[in-house]
């Protein structure tokens, strides 16, 4: 199961002038925040048969559209 306050910790230091969040829903993450929400698309994964390392890397590459 992926932990999120890992998963947050890591985007925050990829991204420190964003204020964006990744956020558990039920079989897809969405983003929260300022520079997130309606900015960044749902990502279709199951939270919690997804590895830290496995959505850390996920929500980096998908928050990345916005630089």
């Amino acid at each position: 199961m992926a932990n999120f306050a890992a998963v947050n910790k890591a985007l925050k230091a990829a991204y420190p002038a964003l204020d964006i969040e990744a956020v558990r829903g039920n079989g897809y993450v969405y983003f929260g925040g300022e520079d997130g929400f309606d900015k960044i698309n749902s990502i279709f994964v199951h939270p919690t048969c997804t590895s830290t390392a496995d959505l850390t890397r996920i929500v980096i590459e998908a928050a990345s559209d916005l630089i």
